[in-house]
């Protein structure tokens, strides 16, 4: 026990607590931007999707399907250690910023694509009868409708995108979990370490989701949308 109390207090002293605060913050902003590219990609890929586009919904079918067949690290290093070859090379941020934007707007496509179609369908003829045209029906009447469906699951999907942020040490970005490697190998207290990075991730994740969890409530009162589709 006191060896463990050591290996603490180790941890939490010296330069070690802002080297962690950096990668946290770090761990933040790629997780915010990601989670911006992955919204935009997303909700263009499921409109296209679900209201059939021509060539452009059989282009987002087919995006869906393979970048769900790639494990992340290897979308990363595509992006970071791959395309140099072609004459395109990219920094850490930027390179782990695409990647996991890349690989979520697929998962983010799905769930947007599940939320317009929660969405009646009287909702889009309405829409037509006063005027709108279909951009602007989609824009104005059916999108906000399908986000508040679709907030539990962007709120997992931001939650998986914090973890999966990890992973951007493969692209030598020093963010939390690459900060706790650094000190690890500084200070050979690896239990310690990484029992701490578990803690700081839970506690971000936890609050987050809760904090999701307070704005379906908000967003949900007196809300239930009958049982036709738009599709």
């Amino acid at each position: 026990m006191n060896e463990l109390l050591t290996g603490f207090q180790t941890i939490f002293s010296g330069e070690y607590p802002r080297l962690l605060w950096q990668g946290l913050g770090l761990t933040l902003a790629v997780s915010l931007c990601a989670l911006i590219v992955s919204v935009v990609i997303g909700t263009l890929l499921g409109i296209v999707r679900v209201f059939r586009v021509p060539v452009l919904g059989a282009l987002g079918n087919a995006y869906v399907e393979v970048v769900r067949g790639i494990p992340l690290i290897v979308l990363l290093s595509v992006i970071y250690f791959g395309l140099p070859a072609l004459g395109l090379t990219l920094e850490g941020f930027p390179a782990a910023v695409i990647a996991l934007g890349l690989y979520s707007a697929a998962y983010t496509s799905e769930i947007v694509r599940g939320g317009l179609t929660s969405v009646p369908v009287g909702q889009v003829e309405a829409a037509r009868s006063l005027g709108l045209t279909r951009p602007q029906a989609i824009r104005y009447v059916i999108l906000p409708q399908a986000w508040r469906v679709a907030l539990p699951a962007l709120g997992n999907e931001f939650v998986s995108l914090i973890l999966g942020s990890s992973l951007a040490s493969a692209v030598t970005l020093q963010e939390l979990f690459s900060q706790g490697r650094y000190i690890t190998n500084a200070t050979y207290r690896q239990f310690e370490v990484y029992a701490v990075l578990a803690a700081v991730y839970f506690l971000l994740t936890f609050t987050l989701t809760r904090l999701i969890r307070a704005l379906e409530r908000r967003y949900s009162k007196g809300q239930k949308l009958p049982e036709r589709r738009v599709i």
